[in-house]
């Protein structure tokens, strides 16, 4: 029996090298040889006090405020007893959570298999036009009625991945790319966008990522739609 765990940050924005943690939420579940759905078998969830006044921007996301806060700390040895026990931690959006984590002193040299809700299941494939967590909740047929509170939204992840969790674990292990549309020409812009390319305007580029099983069709696509002949574009392995 596999044991696994879903995490949940609030934080004070967006910066992991300068804003602080104020709330965490766990789900942690098991899969077992009889049943290859993810079962729930504890949650924690706890605000913590960052020691600095909460932005009315903040305030207003999470519905969190400094006296809520106010002397209340994030039980950090649990928290790192959970992932030391996990064969695998997923996240919505795994890069932020992951990386405000990793600046606990209290979790420092923990090592789990990281796993992403977001772009480790083909929202795309299976007919969602959008990855963000509450959208595909009230595409699923219901609603995070607590959004931007960790432990609701652990909840929420927890619902949306249960149909596609094999999916999710077997992404999770393949590699990442970031592709570059280099010197792609001005009028193939339309066909980038309407493959969810993105514009860098620092670097004058259009970019996605894809995932291993899907590199192959991307470098289709810029060889044949894009580029038709001299196949410019570039690659960078993420992970």
């Amino acid at each position: 029996m596999d044991k696994g765990l879903i995490i949940d940050l609030e934080t004070t924005g967006i910066d992991a090298e300068n804003d602080k943690i104020i709330e965490i939420g766990i789900v942690e579940f098991v899969v077992s040889d009889e049943h290859s759905c993810p079962a729930i078998t504890n949650m924690y969830g706890e605000v913590e006090d960052p020691k600095i006044p909460l932005s009315d921007e903040i305030k207003s996301i999470t519905g969190l405020d400094d006296y809520m806060l106010q002397g209340r700390s994030i039980d950090w040895k649990r928290v790192r007893e959970l992932i030391d026990s996990s064969a695998i931690v997923i996240a919505h959006n795994v890069d932020f959570d992951r990386g405000f984590l990793l600046k606990r002193p209290e979790l420092a040299g923990i090592d789990p298999h990281w796993a992403c809700s977001m772009k480790h299941i083909d929202w795309g494939k299976h007919g969602f036009k959008t990855r963000a967590l509450n959208y595909l909740a009230a595409d699923h047929g219901f609603v995070n009625a607590f959004a931007h509170r960790a432990l609701f939204d652990c909840a929420t992840t927890f619902r949306l991945i249960t149909p596609y969790f094999g999916e999710l674990v077997s992404k999770s292990y393949m590699k990442e790319f970031r592709v570059f549309a280099t010197a792609a020409p001005f009028e193939a812009k339309d066909k980038l966008k309407s493959r969810s390319y993105r514009w860098d305007a620092a670097k004058r580029v259009w970019y996605k990522s894809v995932m291993e099983d899907t590199i192959e069709d991307e470098r289709a696509f810029l060889a044949s739609e894009v580029y038709r002949g001299a196949d410019l574009h570039e690659e960078v392995i993420v992970t």
